[in-house]
């Protein structure tokens, strides 16, 4: 249905004005018409390897800003989360087909030829490679029926880089055209980054002493923590909220810094699949009179790139106080935790109702 001025009215309500921001998306966007928002809450403080951020979370659910506050209060007392981040790697597959007796002979070239292929790619991209990043290796797989997969893997330094890694992957396309497109058989396939995200993992830790925990018996909470944990580890039903309640938090910082939540969702349920059935991404355990929480996790994030171009994307960064693409995954992984052990803690004790419903409550009065 095209639009048209008997829309004008309702097209005012779910855009807004039409302002500066507005030509912004354009440039972003197509079709722009507007912005949609979502109410902007604080996480007011959670200290993160000594240093204190403020985070920024976008969310119209009222119980995830309250209960990351309220875990941050008990995490900073103790110091708060232990996190690292490793260097990002990303990778891109680029697929094409052949018959199946010609796949040995062209696996074999592939990998003979691997130094000059990683040059390929480098060179079209200078710019990556300018900053000390770029292509640095390169796999082969065959996965049946002709099919030849090559992985080329790329440092990507402070960008997610999917447009730099796409750009890569299309240039050995083209190279791979020249050099096998006369082998029987040869079917062009498709050039494109996967967002499976073991390249750019992150983890977070705390350690709370069972006298810091919440109730009269630190040692019981601690161990119904644990059981929970347990719990999510042997059902595939429960893992699959447990992991959702760690990305309430995961999206909710994510947005208002700009990063693709898309990417970082497929990620973060392929990680959590892998081993061929849905796992928990977190752990909690007791152990010397502590409970220990864990959340190793895939952050595909990045620092740099032409999302900080909007206003509202380069205040984030400077409200939340991230300074580098490590601390960028520090702040989410450790959000995610943060998040994680309120759900469960609310969910062990009083259950989730009471205060989610309170909070809803406030909507419709």
């Amino acid at each position: 249905m095209a639009l048209n001025e008997e829309s004008s009215a309702d097209l005012g309500l779910l855009a807004g004005p039409i302002d500066e921001e507005t030509a912004l998306f354009d440039r972003m966007s197509e079709n722009v018409i507007g912005a949609w928002r979502l109410p902007l809450g604080v996480l007011t403080g959670i200290v993160i390897n000594r240093r204190e951020h403020r985070i920024a979370m976008a969310t119209e659910e009222p119980s995830v800003i309250a209960a990351v506050n309220r875990t941050a209060v008990l995490f900073n007392a103790v110091g708060g989360i232990h996190a690292e981040a490793d260097e990002p790697v990303t990778r891109a597959q680029i697929m094409f087909r052949v018959e199946e007796d010609s796949v040995p002979w062209v696996r074999e070239e592939i990998l003979r030829r691997k130094s000059r292929y990683i040059g390929i790619a480098n060179q079209s991209n200078p710019g990556l490679t300018g900053a000390g990043g770029g292509a640095f290796e390169l796999e082969t797989e065959t996965p049946g029926d002709g099919f030849v997969v090559v992985r080329l893997l790329v440092r990507t330094m402070d960008a997610m880089g999917a447009n730099a890694v796409n750009t890569m992957a299309e240039a050995l396309q083209q190279a791979f055209v020249q050099e096998y497109g006369d082998a029987p058989g040869y079917e062009r396939g498709m050039a494109i980054l996967t967002n499976e995200g073991s390249g750019r993992l992150a983890r977070a830790r705390i350690e709370l002493p069972f006298e810091m925990l919440p109730g009269e018996d630190g040692a019981a909470f601690g161990h119904r923590m644990e059981m929970a944990s347990e719990f999510a580890l042997r059902s595939p039903d429960r893992a699959v909220t447990h992991n959702k309640g760690i990305m309430n938090g995961v999206i909710a910082a994510a947005l208002p810094l700009g990063q693709d939540t898309r990417a970082m969702s497929a990620s973060f349920f392929d990680a959590a699949c892998r081993q061929g059935r849905h796992l928990p991404m977190s752990r909690w355990f007791t152990q010397n009179e502590r409970l220990i929480g864990v959340l190793e996790m895939p952050v595909v994030a990045g620092y740099v790139g032409g999302f900080r171009h909007h206003p509202g994307v380069e205040a984030a960064f400077v409200f939340d106080g991230i300074r580098s693409y490590q601390e960028l995954c520090h702040v989410i992984c450790s959000v995610g935790l943060a998040q994680n052990f309120g759900a469960l803690r609310a969910l062990m004790t009083e259950g989730i109702q009471a205060g989610h419903m309170s909070l809803h409550a406030r909507k419709y009065r």
